[in-house]
């Protein structure tokens, strides 16, 4: 059956440790971002005013910011609306720093260790900005790369999602390829005779409204659909609970491509050591 998502404010990190990441509870946050500048400033029309000249790339493309906003507005609702997505602030648009705050329950992201090795880190940053409008949306169903968390914060407009739990993955036709994804190209509208099996999953949907943060722990499948103008910000993040998963994952993701046995022990050997005294 599907889940209740909790709505919760005012929300300590140490209960939201124990009762949602320890787990693997997604939760809405209604006031995490309340003391974002972002928040009573950003929307559209604010983009295009003030970073119009902006250059970002997104999907292997170049794109300017103002003419972005144009074709995001002139082609709303149809099939190709366009969506800003993943651009991530530390590498393309530090300008937006100033209006983003941490968030409390977010604020001990092992992502932020030294210690890491490169590999286990996001050379492009943590936190990325996605712009989007009726239309728009991350359809592809996936888990976040990695096994990282996220949280998914609505700063502008309303988005809704669809989610499923880590045990339906064998009802999602992961692709062998890439297993972070499913094979399945819209789960808002699947074919039963080509992916029986998905009627097996217990979707759960939901409307992040605008000012609210979704959590979502490792490992957990989503997908997104815009209904209205829609500015968000993603941030990734590692702790002591997705810490062997992204661990386990990576010695599996080394062993597929071949790293030498020698260096994967060393690097298993590392991350064990590792693990003992991060936070």
């Amino acid at each position: 059956m599907p889940i209740q998502i909790d709505r919760r404010a005012g929300l300590s990190q140490s209960d939201f440790r124990t009762q949602y990441v320890a787990r693997s509870r997604p939760v809405i946050l209604t006031d995490a971002i309340d003391h974002w500048p972002a928040r009573r400033k950003w929307s559209l029309d604010y983009f295009a005013e003030h970073y119009a000249d902006k250059q970002v790339s997104f999907d292997r493309k170049s794109h300017r910011i103002g003419d972005f906003i144009d074709d995001l507005k002139r082609n709303e609702g149809q099939d190709n609306t366009p969506y800003l997505k993943e651009v991530k602030l530390d590498e393309q648009f530090p300008e937006l720093w100033a209006d983003v705050g941490r968030i409390d329950v977010a604020r001990d992201n092992l992502l932020d260790s030294r210690l890491l090795p490169r590999s286990m880190r996001l050379d492009r940053g943590k936190v990325a900005l996605f712009i989007g409008a009726k239309g728009s949306g991350f359809r592809k169903l996936h888990w976040d790369y990695s096994y990282l968390h996220v949280f998914i914060s609505q700063v502008h407009g309303p988005k809704d999602a669809i989610l499923f739990a880590p045990g339906d993955t064998r009802f999602l036709y992961p692709n062998p390829q890439q297993d972070n994804h499913s094979l399945i190209p819209d789960p808002y509208h699947v074919d039963p005779a080509v992916y029986p099996e998905f009627a097996r999953a217990d979707p759960t949907r939901l409307t992040i409204a605008e000012g609210e943060t979704l959590f979502l722990p490792a490992g957990w499948w989503h997908a997104t659909h815009i209904n209205q103008p829609s500015i968000a910000i993603a941030e990734s993040t590692l702790d002591t609970f997705n810490w062997n998963q992204r661990r386990l994952w990576y010695a599996q993701s080394h062993a597929r491509d071949g790293v030498p046995y020698v260096k994967r022990k060393a690097v298993g050997l590392y991350m064990h050591m590792l693990s003992l005294v991060l936070p």
